[in-house]
Protein backbone atom coordinates (compact mmCIF):
# COMPACT_ATOMS: atom_id res chain seq x y z
CA UNK A 1 0.00 0.00 0.00
CA UNK A 2 1.52 2.98 -1.36
CA UNK A 3 1.22 5.71 1.32
CA UNK A 4 2.18 9.90 2.23
CA UNK A 5 1.83 11.38 5.02
CA UNK A 6 0.71 15.35 5.61
CA UNK A 7 1.73 17.93 8.23
CA UNK A 8 -1.08 17.01 10.37
CA UNK A 9 -0.50 13.17 10.38
CA UNK A 10 -3.27 12.29 8.08
CA UNK A 11 -1.73 9.64 5.21
CA UNK A 12 -2.94 9.04 2.32
CA UNK A 13 -3.32 5.56 1.31
CA UNK A 14 -3.88 3.22 -1.58
CA UNK A 15 -6.38 0.08 -0.87
CA UNK A 16 -5.97 -2.30 -3.45
CA UNK A 17 -9.50 -2.94 -4.92
CA UNK A 18 -10.19 -6.52 -6.54
CA UNK A 19 -12.85 -6.32 -9.39
CA UNK A 20 -14.83 -9.55 -10.10
CA UNK A 21 -17.06 -10.40 -13.15
CA UNK A 22 -18.89 -13.58 -13.56
CA UNK A 23 -21.44 -15.34 -15.37
CA UNK A 24 -23.72 -17.56 -13.42
CA UNK A 25 -23.39 -21.51 -13.81
CA UNK A 26 -26.02 -22.21 -16.44
CA UNK A 27 -27.90 -24.81 -14.26
CA UNK A 28 -29.32 -21.68 -12.43
CA UNK A 29 -31.71 -18.72 -12.91
CA UNK A 30 -30.26 -15.11 -12.66
CA UNK A 31 -32.58 -15.10 -9.48
CA UNK A 32 -31.50 -18.78 -8.31
CA UNK A 33 -27.67 -17.17 -8.76
CA UNK A 34 -28.17 -13.93 -6.58
CA UNK A 35 -31.11 -15.76 -3.93
CA UNK A 36 -27.88 -18.40 -3.20
CA UNK A 37 -24.92 -15.74 -3.75
CA UNK A 38 -27.17 -13.53 -1.14
CA UNK A 39 -28.44 -16.10 1.37
CA UNK A 40 -25.85 -18.92 1.24
CA UNK A 41 -22.48 -18.09 0.15
CA UNK A 42 -22.22 -14.28 1.52
CA UNK A 43 -23.15 -16.31 5.27
CA UNK A 44 -20.66 -18.99 4.31
CA UNK A 45 -17.64 -16.59 4.08
CA UNK A 46 -18.92 -13.46 6.41
CA UNK A 47 -16.46 -13.05 9.01
CA UNK A 48 -13.61 -14.94 7.37
CA UNK A 49 -12.61 -11.80 5.01
CA UNK A 50 -12.18 -9.65 8.03
CA UNK A 51 -9.56 -11.75 10.00
CA UNK A 52 -7.74 -11.89 6.58
CA UNK A 53 -7.64 -8.09 6.21
CA UNK A 54 -10.28 -8.04 3.76
CA UNK A 55 -11.80 -4.32 4.24
CA UNK A 56 -15.02 -4.43 1.93
CA UNK A 57 -16.71 -6.69 -0.44
CA UNK A 58 -20.03 -6.02 -2.13
CA UNK A 59 -21.40 -7.18 -4.94
CA UNK A 60 -24.24 -6.46 -7.58
CA UNK A 61 -26.82 -7.58 -10.27
CA UNK A 62 -25.87 -6.57 -13.28
CA UNK A 63 -29.84 -4.95 -13.05
CA UNK A 64 -28.76 -2.75 -10.77
CA UNK A 65 -26.23 -0.69 -12.57
CA UNK A 66 -28.84 0.46 -15.34
CA UNK A 67 -31.85 1.01 -12.33
CA UNK A 68 -29.51 2.86 -10.29
CA UNK A 69 -28.14 5.02 -12.64
CA UNK A 70 -31.76 5.91 -14.78
CA UNK A 71 -29.90 4.12 -17.85
CA UNK A 72 -32.24 1.96 -19.90
CA UNK A 73 -29.90 0.70 -22.31
CA UNK A 74 -28.71 -2.61 -21.17
CA UNK A 75 -25.18 -2.74 -23.66
CA UNK A 76 -22.54 -4.30 -21.30
CA UNK A 77 -24.63 -5.49 -18.91
CA UNK A 78 -25.24 -8.60 -20.50
CA UNK A 79 -21.57 -9.39 -20.36
CA UNK A 80 -21.89 -10.75 -16.70
CA UNK A 81 -24.52 -11.94 -14.62
CA UNK A 82 -23.14 -10.26 -11.24
CA UNK A 83 -19.77 -8.56 -10.03
CA UNK A 84 -17.79 -7.99 -7.08
CA UNK A 85 -15.50 -6.11 -5.24
CA UNK A 86 -12.96 -6.82 -2.91
CA UNK A 87 -11.11 -4.31 -1.10
CA UNK A 88 -7.72 -5.16 0.94
CA UNK A 89 -4.79 -2.78 2.49
CA UNK A 90 -2.17 -4.75 -0.05
CA UNK A 91 -1.24 -6.84 -2.82
CA UNK A 92 0.23 -9.33 -0.58
CA UNK A 93 -3.50 -10.82 0.84
CA UNK A 94 -4.73 -11.59 -2.30
CA UNK A 95 -2.86 -14.83 -2.80
CA UNK A 96 -3.40 -15.59 1.17
CA UNK A 97 -6.57 -15.58 0.69
CA UNK A 98 -6.19 -18.03 -2.20
CA UNK A 99 -4.00 -20.35 -0.50
CA UNK A 100 -5.68 -19.88 2.92
CA UNK A 101 -7.75 -23.87 3.83
CA UNK A 102 -10.85 -22.42 4.36
CA UNK A 103 -10.55 -20.83 0.52
CA UNK A 104 -9.90 -23.97 -0.31
CA UNK A 105 -12.33 -26.40 1.17
CA UNK A 106 -15.46 -24.15 1.80
CA UNK A 107 -15.53 -20.75 -0.86
CA UNK A 108 -14.22 -22.36 -3.90
CA UNK A 109 -16.52 -25.08 -3.72
CA UNK A 110 -19.35 -23.47 -3.42
CA UNK A 111 -18.13 -20.39 -5.98
CA UNK A 112 -18.18 -23.69 -8.53
CA UNK A 113 -21.63 -24.16 -8.07
CA UNK A 114 -22.58 -21.02 -8.24
CA UNK A 115 -20.81 -19.34 -11.79
CA UNK A 116 -19.10 -20.48 -14.76
CA UNK A 117 -15.44 -20.89 -14.07
CA UNK A 118 -14.45 -19.91 -17.77
CA UNK A 119 -16.47 -16.52 -17.67
CA UNK A 120 -14.53 -15.30 -14.33
CA UNK A 121 -12.77 -11.30 -15.65
CA UNK A 122 -10.72 -9.87 -12.91
CA UNK A 123 -9.99 -6.35 -12.52
CA UNK A 124 -7.23 -4.70 -10.00
CA UNK A 125 -6.93 -1.07 -9.00
CA UNK A 126 -6.95 1.26 -6.18
CA UNK A 127 -8.86 3.31 -3.99
CA UNK A 128 -7.15 6.49 -2.36
CA UNK A 129 -8.10 7.22 0.78
CA UNK A 130 -7.28 9.56 3.63
CA UNK A 131 -6.88 8.06 7.26
CA UNK A 132 -5.81 9.83 10.50
CA UNK A 133 -5.58 8.03 13.79
CA UNK A 134 -6.38 4.65 12.30
CA UNK A 135 -9.52 5.68 10.77
CA UNK A 136 -10.59 6.39 7.03
CA UNK A 137 -11.08 10.84 6.99
CA UNK A 138 -13.70 12.45 4.56
CA UNK A 139 -11.40 14.23 2.02
CA UNK A 140 -13.38 17.20 2.12
CA UNK A 141 -13.82 17.19 6.03
CA UNK A 142 -10.21 17.05 6.48
CA UNK A 143 -9.44 19.84 3.85
CA UNK A 144 -11.76 22.31 5.50
CA UNK A 145 -9.77 21.22 9.13
CA UNK A 146 -6.32 22.05 8.11
CA UNK A 147 -7.73 25.10 6.27
CA UNK A 148 -9.11 26.85 9.01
Amino acid sequence: MAENTSSTGTKKQQLIKLGIFVKRDPSLTSEELHERWSKMHGPLVKGWPAEKGIYRYYRTPPEMTSQGLGIHDTAGNRDFDGAAEVTVENLDILPKLVEDNFFSEFTKPDEASLVDPSSVRRTIGYEEVYVDQGKVVDVLTWVRTIME
